[in-house]
Parts: structure tokens; sequence; C-alpha cells
């Protein structure tokens, strides 16, 4: 189950000259789902991250393509929470068709760092809380 959803649409400049979307604006969409869900978890970077001295970067990225999006298609960005680490945690996505076609499957760990030393850093407690939280949480949908 994927517990956050937001409804996008493939803009011209996502394409290549075939009018299919271009390999790499796979991660952008990801960008998109992983922002939306963790403010629908109510997360805030300068609360929960810069206030403790730590940021969050991506640390690997994984993409699977099963079918080609096209210009002006409508898809959703589903996300769900994976693994939870010390200090990284693993989001889920898969990138779907307004149809239901599965186009692409996406796994990114997003790894905390001190903002000092830019070194792996613990999760914050009240991050790790939400995180935590949100495994049992209801799903939520957006609009794009």
């Amino acid at each position: 189950m994927f517990p956050f959803s937001i409804r996008q649409r493939v803009r011209f400049g996502e394409t290549d000259a075939l009018g299919v979307v271009y390999y790499a604006n796979y991660l952008l969409y990801a960008e998109v789902g992983r922002m939306g869900y963790l403010r629908a978890l109510g997360v805030d970077r300068d609360r929960d991250l810069l206030a403790h001295g730590v940021d969050l970067l991506i640390g690997e990225a994984s993409v699977r393509y099963r079918a080609p999006l096209h210009f002006d298609e409508e898809f959703d960005v589903k996300v769900r929470l994976g693994e939870i680490r010390g200090s990284s945690f693993v989001l889920e996505y898969h990138v779907d068709r307004a149809d239901g076609t599965q186009c692409a499957v996406i796994s990114t760990i997003q790894v905390i760092i001190d903002v000092t030393t830019r070194r792996a850093a613990a999760i914050p407690p009240a991050l790790r809380a939400t995180l935590e939280a949100a495994k049992h949480a209801p799903a939520t949908t957006q609009g794009g």
C-alpha cells in the first residue's frame, strides 16, 4: 500500500523528440513525491532538520522503467516509507499512468548528514518518531 499519492501531468519540456519522458526526469518526479509526502507528514526542513544541525541528501537512487509516459499524460507519484535505519531511511515510489499502468518503480535512500562535518548523523528523535508513525498513517492524495 502507498499512503501518499500526488497527481502530475507530463510537461513538454520533460520529453524527448518523440514526446516520451526523458529517463532522468523520473527522479524529478520522485522528488515531487518525496517533498509532498514529507510535507503531508508535517516534516519541516527548518524545524526538523536544520534546527538540529542536520540536513538530508540522497545517498542512493534506483529507477526501474516499465512503460513510457508521453507528453500531456496524467500520472500519479505514489510514495511509501521503507526501512528506517540509524542515519537514513528508504522511500519507495511508483509512477503510474492515470489509467493504472505502472511506468516506473523508484527507490531512494535519504541520508541525514551533519551540516558542519558533512558526515552521516543520527535521525533526530522527533523526525524518527514522525517516520515511525507514518508506517501506520492513513492514505492521502494530493492534486498536481
